[in-house]
């Protein structure tokens, strides 16, 4: 039947049992059901040579463009609740709630992470990073410009050519070329070595300082000879000039 005019329909159209049916009251085309639930209401697969395009597009199930996956996306907001894998992503601003993300690259000005991210290989931020939670490296961190830190630091190693602290500071152990206190300073362990000098303060059983002696036996223990530009003093007694090593002695016992 051939109609050389306009076909109007004007109280809807029904073709076979679930072909193609018009809602005129709520004007609604569906095809594949006779209850549509919006203005075209498709219940099957949809094929089309051209491109598809939406003002807002909203995908429940799982989504496949392409032949094996998704080969290209341009959107102005993409809201993945699933897994999702993103091979190439230009965003402004990428928020990951809920699911897995992977990423091979990404550009970005913005990116919120509310779950658990893992890096695995280098990562390279050129402005400021804020990071509210514990931070884990693995490996080696290098940083070109200064580090500010404001809580507690704990190391169990460091190296260092200038260490300079200005607050209290407790040091268990440190080897460094050149170490600047200025404030308070604890140390269990400090050896300083100046050419064939060694400086060694312990407390344990009490505080000793060995001048070429790792292991002093006195408050202080000189492997050496010792000059003073002023006194000699023992027990309070100054050491008259010149005496020798015997008149020390002997002064000492008789000082008891």
């Amino acid at each position: 039947m051939a109609v050389n005019k306009n076909f109007v329909v004007k109280n809807g159209l029904e073709v076979d049992t679930n072909t193609l049916f018009v809602d005129s009251a709520n004007n609604r085309v569906a095809i594949g059901t006779t209850v549509p639930t919006a203005t075209l209401d498709v219940r099957g697969k949809i094929l089309t040579n051209s491109q598809v395009d939406s003002w807002n597009a909203n995908f429940i199930g799982i989504v496949t463009a392409g032949a094996v996956g998704v080969t290209t996306m341009t959107t102005l907001d993409a809201v993945v609740t699933g897994f999702s894998t993103l091979g190439l992503a230009n965003a402004t601003s990428l928020n990951v709630t809920t699911g897995f993300s992977t990423v091979q690259s990404l550009t970005a000005d913005d990116i919120t992470v509310s779950v658990g991210a893992t890096v695995s290989k280098d990562l390279n931020v050129g402005g400021a990073t804020t990071v509210g939670g514990a931070l884990t490296v693995t490996g080696n961190a290098y940083f070109n410009g200064d580090v500010d830190i404001n809580g507690d630091l704990t190391y169990d190693e460091v190296n260092a050519r200038n260490l300079n602290i200005s607050g209290i500071a407790t040091v268990g152990f440190a080897t460094v070329g050149n170490m600047t206190v200025a404030g308070m300073t604890t140390t269990s362990l400090l050896n300083v070595g100046f050419g064939a000098t060694m400086v060694k303060v312990q407390g344990t059983p009490a505080t000793r300082v060995g001048i070429n002696s790792i292991v002093p036996a006195y408050t202080l223990d000189v492997d050496g000879d010792v000059n003073a530009t002023g006194n000699v003093r023992v027990k309070g007694v100054i050491l008259t000039s010149g005496a020798s090593e015997d008149d020390a002695t002997a002064l000492a016992i008789a000082l008891g």
